[in-house]
């Protein structure tokens, strides 16, 4: 997985592709690198670099995964990297998702997305339901990373405090992945 640098982008990434013989899998993260891969450049790596054959898009844009699915998906596999969007990227043709709320609720992800493969979306919307207020605290009630690792240690999986420079979540956003979590019980691996 590459990520896109904040200069230079596209000869970097031709570079990386240039330089190894397994299959790429860019990683446009413009929250993170303040570079946003758009679908038309992706596309045009894809067809002149063989190997760029994936892409992992965070960028929160349906619209822009849409572009990618629909203009570009005869060379490129496009998966979603932002949780929320999950329903809604797989019903739109997306290869799959790449979800750090899988650490929490992996099992439930897999069943909206099988249901979904199944092509019985309203089973699929029935299981989104259910974990979508999890999903949606962790999404936006604080810094996700730490969310999800609060809700990994309320569901008894101890992976302690976040490295630095993170902070772990605040007592009030705990407090809310608990409640969150609570409404889950399946998600449990207590004893």
């Amino acid at each position: 997985m590459v990520v896109a640098p904040y200069y230079e982008t596209l000869r970097y990434l031709r570079t990386v592709a240039d330089s190894v013989a397994i299959p790429v899998m860019l990683y446009n993260i413009p929250d993170a690198t303040s570079v946003n891969l758009d679908p038309d450049t992706v596309g045009k790596l894809a067809r002149e670099q063989e190997n760029i054959r994936y892409i992992k898009d965070t960028s929160a844009d349906m619209a822009q995964a849409g572009q990618l699915i629909h203009r570009h998906g005869d060379v490129i596999d496009t998966f979603l990297g932002w949780d929320s969007l999950l329903l809604a990227s797989v019903a739109e043709g997306a290869a799959g998702v790449m979800a750090g709320t899988a650490n929490v609720m992996a099992a439930d992800l897999v069943g909206v997305h099988q249901a979904l493969t199944d092509s019985d979306l309203a089973l699929a919307r029935e299981r989104w339901a259910r974990i979508y207020p999890l999903m949606d605290t962790l999404m936006t009630g604080g810094p996700f990373i730490q969310g999800v690792r609060a809700a990994m240690e309320e569901i008894g999986l101890p992976v302690g405090p976040p490295r630095e420079p993170l902070l772990p979540v605040d007592d009030a956003h705990r407090r809310r992945i608990a409640a969150a979590v609570a409404d889950l019980p399946h998600l449990t691996v207590r004893d």
